[in-house]
């Protein structure tokens, strides 16, 4: 499909601490206000041991359904497969799309989302978090405003369940850095990035679009190893190794909780954080409905790099 699309990768810094409890605050924030504001949400969890490249293929796949108003404004709550996950902009080079080929072969294949960024690892001992939001008529919100309603059920649920204080900011170094890194005592735990596609939603819209932002919490990932698979990938695509493992830390080693424990205690503290944000607190948690997972195949493509093969211009 052609649609038109502006991808972000954390345009704005705001330093902005979380120290909220349990309660909303008396003056809510904007960005709560917008959480409230959207009369319907959706909350959809996956726990799927098949783990496999259509987990991305879903993410445009509930997009468009959001787009087109089929369904309500929509967080996920979902994991990937063990995996290198890559901006377009990464792997448009013959030496990128040679590296991905490498990758794969030792157990660290690379897939091809729709936002912007760098690389981020997935795979167990992460979690993954989707904002979903139908593109306003009007400016009800903006880049900054969207990145800071992504962080902050991240925020509740590590100050609700973890008594931990996170902030907003810049971690050089660190993968996919940006200004709306989830930072906890100076490291970097949460990755986050955007993309705004198509035009206002709605069906009578040529190109209904969507606003896609979406997280990835370390929570208990081999840190040195995924960090040095990124590496790997930008040392074999451009000849750099942008990443410096310090910079970065996982959920499990500010707490001690196994990690399984860990899993369930992460997935409850950020279920109960979004329905307190949403004001929805009996709200369902569901899956993907069955025409977002049929659709899905017809983006499946778009999670490979193959498909981004660079174009050779022929001699004349």
């Amino acid at each position: 499909m052609n649609r038109r699309e502006t991808v972000t990768e954390h345009e704005s810094f705001s330093l902005i601490h979380f120290h909220n409890g349990t309660e909303m605050p008396e003056h809510p924030s904007p960005e709560i206000k917008h959480y409230q504001n959207i009369r319907d949400w959706r909350v959809i969890m996956e726990k799927s041991a098949d783990l496999s490249p259509m987990v991305y293929a879903l993410e445009e796949a509930i997009g468009e359904a959001v787009a087109k108003e089929e369904v309500p404004a929509t967080l996920r709550i979902w994991q990937g497969p063990r995996a290198i996950v890559v901006s377009k902009k990464d792997i448009r080079t013959q030496q990128a799309q040679q590296a991905a080929s490498w990758m794969k072969e030792v157990d660290w294949p690379v897939y091809v989302r729709q936002s912007g960024g760098t690389a981020v690892p997935h795979g167990p001992g992460t979690l993954n978090l989707s904002l979903f939001l139908p593109r306003p008529k009007k400016l009800t919100w903006n880049i900054d405003t969207v990145y800071k309603m992504l962080g902050l059920p991240l925020m509740h649920m590590l100050k609700d369940t973890f008594s931990l204080d996170s902030y907003f900011g810049e971690v050089p170094g660190s993968f996919c850095d940006g200004r709306y890194n989830v930072v906890v005592q100076g490291k970097k735990i949460v990755g986050t990035s955007q993309v705004w596609k198509g035009g206002p939603a709605g069906l009578q819209s040529r190109q209904p679009g969507y606003i896609l932002a979406h997280a990835t919490l370390l929570t208990h990932i081999d840190r040195q190893q995924a960090m040095s698979s990124l590496n790997a990938f930008y040392e074999l695509a451009e000849g750099t190794r942008p990443i410096y493992v310090d910079t970065v830390a996982t959920l499990a080693s500010f707490v001690t909780v196994a990690p399984q424990e860990l899993d369930q205690a992460v997935l409850k503290g950020l279920t109960n954080s979004i329905r307190k944000l949403t004001g929805e607190g009996a709200m369902p948690v569901t899956g993907p409905s069955e025409e977002e997972r049929k659709r899905a195949a017809d983006f499946l493509g778009n999670c490979f790099p193959e498909s981004y093969q660079p174009q050779v211009k022929e001699r004349t």
